[in-house]
């Protein structure tokens, strides 16, 4: 009897030590610190996910919330104010036609004295911003617009003629362009000219969006800022607050709905990276791609939607949406529910399969204990 007392003691001992070294083992349990440089941040409230998270049930309440605060019909009285306002401005690589009127020797000009340049639709802007014409002579135009350059030219030729009435055009614009690209039918370089040209225009330039297309989510790199536009609230919605004009060297890049992806994750019938489509994607829709919840193992009522929100003022910037799917009626606030990008949904398991899952763990040992006291 003492020795089987001893026996099971050292088996004990062993068993624990067996559990504990298991569940050491088990991947992502934990990280090792050895030779690791850590970082330790003094503030331990930025440590404290509590404090950086807000939690939310599903409910109508909640859904109407989200909606009232959705997209709605705005008016871009700034922009019609630019474009009202907008001006071209002459560059290098432009092409000019200067006309004077009943003087058909200067309008027959088609030398390229003093740094000129003549094309067959007129005089080129060289490297330095200047244009050549007889008796005005060398003239810097870069950076003007075209009464601008009608007035200089006016000035130089009142010398020679009295009242001489110029017209000046644009016959081909090279200065200035913008490039659209991403997932558009004709991506490529679009350039400026006398007629202002906006964020949607310019899309339209490119032959449109493809099937691919994620409208939600254009990147609008402006003067050195990135901006993130919603063609689709600006088409569906009349959001026209989010287009703008462009300018020189802009870039207008529409990414694929492959690059916003939703995870979903926990206990569903299988763990997937869905993509949202152009209609978008709910909490239902993601659950059902999914093979829906598990049935056997999963909770009904941890069903988590984990998002990120870094422009939150309230310093909560992780919201955390609880769907609880006891009832099944449940599902219809889900269709209602829309993702958004890098969404992660999570579906919790039930306390018992958490505990069917230690005990998973540590039976091995223990029916390697029972076989031994067996044999004893």
């Amino acid at each position: 009897m003492k020795r089987f007392s001893l026996i099971f003691s050292v088996l004990s001992v062993g068993l624990l030590g067996a559990c504990s070294h298991r569940a050491s083992l088990v991947p992502g349990s934990t990280v090792h610190t050895h030779n690791k440089d850590v970082i330790v941040v003094a503030d331990a409230a930025e440590r404290d996910l509590n404090n950086q998270t807000a939690v939310y049930p599903v409910t109508f309440a909640l859904l109407e919330n989200m909606r009232q605060s959705g997209v709605r019909p705005r008016a871009n009285p700034a922009l019609e104010n630019l474009k009202k306002q907008y001006s071209y401005k002459i560059g290098s690589g432009d092409v000019l036609s200067v006309k004077v009127w009943n003087q058909p020797d200067l309008n027959a000009f088609s030398g390229s004295a003093g740094g000129g340049r003549q094309t067959a639709q007129g005089t080129w802007v060289d490297e330095s911003g200047h244009i050549f014409y007889p008796l005005a002579g060398k003239i810097h135009v870069r950076g003007k617009t075209l009464t601008q350059v009608r007035q200089l030219l006016t000035e130089r030729l009142q010398r020679y003629f009295k009242e001489p009435q110029v017209d000046v055009n644009i016959t081909e614009f090279r200065s200035q362009s913008v490039s659209v690209g991403g997932a558009v039918k004709q991506s490529g370089k679009f350039q400026l000219t006398n007629v202002p040209l906006t964020l949607v225009e310019a899309v339209a330039q490119a032959g449109g969006l493809t099937e691919q297309a994620d409208a939600e989510r254009i990147k609008w790199t402006h003067k050195g800022r990135e901006r993130t536009v919603s063609l689709h609230d600006i088409v569906a919605h009349g959001d026209l607050s989010q287009n703008g004009l462009l300018a020189d060297g802009d870039t207008v890049h529409v990414p694929t709905r492959a690059d916003v992806p939703v995870y979903v994750m926990g206990e569903v019938g299988k763990q997937s990276v869905l993509t949202i489509g152009s209609n978008g994607l709910s909490l239902t829709e993601a659950l059902a791609q999914s093979s829906g919840i598990n049935q056997n193992i999963a909770n009904a009522t941890g069903v988590f939607v984990i998002r990120n929100r870094p422009d939150r003022p309230d310093g909560k910037s992780i919201h955390v949406y609880q769907l609880n799917l006891q009832d099944a009626t449940a599902y219809a606030m889900g269709t209602q529910f829309k993702l958004k990008p890098q969404d992660v949904v999570y579906v919790t398991a039930a306390p018992v399969a958490r505990w069917n899952r230690v005990l998973s763990q540590i039976m091995p040992s223990v029916n390697s204990f029972l076989l031994l006291k067996n044999i004893f």
